[in-house]
């Protein structure tokens, strides 16, 4: 007999033992996430309950929050961007409709409304916010106001549907001319923006249980971190903005076919030193400034889009101008309504 190969092999005996018991380990919490997932999704609307009404669009419902009374200013409807949804801008909401009708609502996927039936696409959620708008009180035409990647989606509604746009409001906007001459930024960029990891992680529970230690201490007092991650930050929803991002470029490239506003006012709006984190993706300073130098031209180069429209800079803000200078947005948005007056 040897003692040595028979040490070797009890080793090997007992790693094989704490390997299974790992996985099995690992398999029980899985389970265990996905069943805690499972129960706190359905109880997502029980415990924080909507404050909006339930738009049926076939098989799915859309969440859409209106409020205030139409006057002689034409009904706003907000398109919140990328990764936010109508929570977002309950307090601009809520201020804008002391002077005319508003709606917010969530997109597919997004807070208390159902996932598109086939993935997301730009057609489909043209095609839900024109569905809320014939089923809703809102009477048009509207004006629009795009944040982020609300823009691309904003102006895709208006080239479809022109006759239900009287004028936009384009808010530190996606568009057409950044992307072109910044395709090396968006590449790393959107790569940032991947949520498969946040999908895998919700699958199993943990963003629901863990969520609000990762919530932004820079958000607004008025944004709840328990509502935020309990009603939006689900599966369904890194599903559907994980689907959102990787379409992003080509949607932002479609832009250049839309047509253009004519004569209806449109407002550009973005920070006047733009928020893009370059440095804390791998640029180098002065690369960061040159992409805040194109950010800044690109949006210039919005106001192409209308004979009637101007840009305005906003001093002290982030890309979310909603939360950080909410009273100047109020003010610029009610100057536009005050151009197509009924």
């Amino acid at each position: 007999m040897n003692p040595k190969k028979d040490t070797g092999s009890q080793k090997r005996k007992i790693l094989k033992a704490i390997s299974f018991a790992a996985a099995g380990i690992i398999l029980l919490v899985c389970i265990m996430g996905s069943i805690y997932e499972w129960y706190g999704y359905s109880q997502v609307k029980n415990n924080y309950p909507s404050n909006g009404q339930m738009i049926k669009i076939g098989d799915r419902s859309i969440h859409t929050v209106i409020r205030g009374e139409k006057t002689d200013l034409p009904a706003i409807v907000i398109e919140s961007g990328a990764g936010q949804w109508s929570y977002d801008w309950k307090n601009i909401q809520e201020e804008l409709s002391k002077y005319t009708q508003v709606l917010t609502y969530d997109r597919a996927g997004y807070g208390y409304s159902d996932s598109p039936e086939d993935g997301f696409s730009v057609d489909s959620t043209i095609q839900d916010l024109y569905t809320v708008l014939e089923k809703t009180e809102i009477k048009g035409p509207i004006l629009l106001i795009g944040h982020s990647a609300g823009g691309i989606y904003t102006r895709h509604f208006a080239e479809r549907y022109p006759e239900k746009v009287a004028g936009m409001v384009l808010v530190d906007a996606r568009n057409e001319f950044f992307a072109e001459q910044a395709e090396a930024y968006n590449d790393v960029f959107f790569e940032t923006q991947d949520q498969t990891m946040n999908g895998l992680l919700a699958r199993i529970g943990l963003v629901r249980l863990l969520g609000e230690k990762m919530f932004s201490d820079k958000a607004p007092e008025f944004l709840s971190p328990a509502k935020y991650v309990q009603v939006h930050w689900d599966v369904p929803f890194f599903s559907v903005m994980n689907e959102e991002i990787k379409q992003m470029n080509i949607l932002e490239r479609r832009l250049a076919e839309t047509r253009l506003l004519r004569d209806k006012p449109l407002a550009v709006i973005t920070p006047e030193k733009p928020d893009m984190q370059a440095k804390a993706m791998g640029f180098t300073e002065l690369e960061e400034k040159k992409l805040e130098e194109k950010w800044l031209e690109a949006q210039q180069n919005l106001t192409s889009l209308s004979n009637n429209s101007e840009l305005i800079k906003i001093s002290d803000s982030s890309h979310s101008i909603m939360h950080d200078q909410p009273e100047m947005l109020v003010a610029a948005i009610l100057s536009v309504a005050e151009k197509i007056k009924n």
